[in-house]
């Protein structure tokens, strides 16, 4: 009896992960730096979504009307070798001069001005990612720190490390119980 109730458990549990691959495994882009100066480059970067049917092609297209050309090429980075895998992708882009952003004529922009760029995935999926032109930005180089990706807040630290403690007392408890009916 018991074993029927774990195995209808872990039927329906894996049901549940089934259903939610699809919504896992969605396109999604993103562009860096997402505000940069006229004449500036950005990166482009895709996740697309597993295929069902051919290995991911070797690039895709990236379009913008903020970039210099129209078009940027992206290259697949990752995953994408076997049949029925998705991919990763990723390019740079210039962004067009400053005398495409002035504030005259019928389809001029303010200082700054928010632009799209989007595309489609091997599989078919729709694609689109926003970033933010500015006359105003000043070029800068990336910002060194810390050396991770955690810059270390107190008061996250201090609950971590209670939830760590709080689960390792709560193991011994239950083990001491255990070793005790036993």
């Amino acid at each position: 009896m018991r074993t029927a109730r774990v195995l209808a458990a872990s039927a329906l549990t894996a049901a549940a992960v089934l259903a939610a691959a699809p919504a896992a495994w969605a396109e999604s882009a993103d562009v860096t730096p997402s505000t940069v100066s006229p004449g500036g480059t950005v990166t482009v970067n895709v996740e697309c979504a597993f295929t069902q049917t051919s290995q991911s092609p070797s690039t895709i297209t990236a379009n913008s009307q903020a970039f210099a050309s129209g078009t940027a090429t992206l290259h697949l980075v990752g995953s994408g070798g076997a049949p029925g895998s998705g991919g990763q992708y990723q390019g740079t882009a210039r962004i067009a001069p400053a005398s495409n952003f002035t504030g005259s004529g019928p389809n001029g922009v303010g200082a700054t001005s928010q632009w799209g760029v989007d595309g489609s995935c091997p599989g078919g999926g729709q694609w689109s990612a926003s970033f933010t032109v500015s006359r105003n930005a000043t070029p800068h180089g990336v910002h060194g720190g810390l050396g991770g990706s955690f810059g270390g807040s107190g008061t996250a630290m201090i609950t971590g490390g209670l939830l760590v403690a709080g689960s390792l007392g709560a193991t011994y408890w239950v083990i001491r119980r255990r070793a005790a009916e036993g």
